[in-house]
């Protein structure tokens, strides 16, 4: 599904590969406000929104098994999985262009 992915613009943007071609590019901002980690799911309970950071960057990727990865942001969030179909979803509703 995913050839690779890369932290791109200062890190503050996410760079997804696909397998059958063509690129996406999520925000650093917009993998964070997704963020369905026990944290994230608690801030919308208690506020209806996550807090995102002035200047938020990605400063880690980990993988998770062969079908998703741990994206670890500057504001301290570092449980926030993202499954490969999680991923995909969010790229078809990203306002951002997507490269083919």
């Amino acid at each position: 599904m995913i050839d690779g992915m890369e932290a791109v613009e200062g890190a503050t943007a996410l760079r997804i590969d696909w397998a059958g071609g063509g690129a996406s590019t999520l925000s650093a901002a917009a993998l964070r406000d997704a963020a369905r980690d026990a944290h994230s799911i608690r801030q919308r309970i208690d506020f209806g929104r996550i807090s995102i950071a002035p200047g938020l960057t990605i400063t880690a990727l980990e993988a998770v098994g062969r079908s998703g990865v741990n994206i670890q942001f500057s504001d301290g969030c570092a449980r926030a999985i993202y499954p490969f179909p999680y991923l995909a979803a969010l790229c078809e509703a990203a306002p951002l262009p997507h490269d083919n």
